[in-house]
């Protein structure tokens, strides 16, 4: 087992948000990183007075937490919104609020396969786990300050909290049956998730979307087989070993094949 492997299952468990009291957590959580600590446009306090921030969305989304074992703290959270099973032609968030700024030679969203397409939302860790640098001024905890460094940081035994969310993401998404991630992301994100190997294709301009974002668009094999080539411990970790979207190594090593000249 690699030393990520095992740190990972040291210092964190996954959650599921399957029952009330643990979707209620995650709504708690996300009324305190967007309503309470950013302020962000849309996610006023006034406007959530039970504090629980809960959207039209939430009726047909899975979320996952992750919890640190040792204090038994919420680390953070994320959400998987999904196609609506009953209306396929509902819109996803970001396709109904930056869907006319789509590159149409990138993406035609009446030829994606809906039902196995879902929109990653609401990655955020809790507070405590943003505090170095700037990391406090965005939910998911990911800034540009020390991003050279983040993957040898001596402050932490585990290079980041997120690469436990994308965990939790492939988790979730293997279980649905998820091929495509839609998604919302200030460009710093995909920036550093590309440290782990994990960034998604941008498909159009910034936009408007509960503040500066950008859209993006991938086939989770895509995503994973860049990981599988680019870091294979954290595509061990994040697949199981290859137990989860096994294609994607699949994929990655074809590739590499035919440019090798052999196939």
């Amino acid at each position: 087992m690699s030393n990520l492997i095992t740190a990972f299952e040291k210092y964190f468990e996954i959650i599921p948000g399957n029952t009330v009291d643990s979707k209620n957590r995650f709504y708690r959580l996300r009324y305190q990183v967007y309503s309470q600590e950013l302020q962000l446009p849309d996610f006023e306090a006034w406007r959530f007075p039970d504090g629980r921030e809960i959207d039209e969305y939430d009726n047909r989304s899975i979320c996952s937490l992750l919890l640190h074992r040792k204090s038994k703290n919420i680390v953070g959270g994320v959400r998987l919104v999904l196609c609506d099973s009953a209306d396929p032609s509902q819109l996803f968030p970001i396709e109904e609020y930056a869907g006319h700024s789509f590159d149409n030679n990138l993406v035609d969203s009446n030829q994606l396969p809906r039902r196995t397409t879902a929109e990653i939302t609401r990655l955020m860790l809790a507070r405590n786990f943003r505090c170095r640098g700037q990391e406090a001024f965005y939910a998911h905890g990911m800034d540009d300050s020390n991003i050279k460094d983040s993957r040898s940081d001596s402050r932490r035994q585990f290079p980041h909290p997120v690469l436990g969310l994308l965990v939790a993401l492939v988790q979730m998404s293997s279980e649905y049956g998820i091929t495509h991630w839609y998604a919302g992301m200030e460009p710093v994100l995909n920036r550093r998730l590309r440290q782990f190997g994990a960034s998604l294709k941008p498909i159009g301009p910034l936009v408007e979307y509960h503040g500066r974002r950008r859209p993006y668009l991938d086939t989770i094999d895509n995503v994973l087989g860049q990981m599988f080539r680019e870091d294979r411990a954290f595509w061990e970790l994040i697949t199981n070993h290859g137990k989860l979207y096994p294609d994607s190594k699949k994929r990655e090593c074809r590739v590499e094949i035919l440019k090798q000249g052999l196939l």
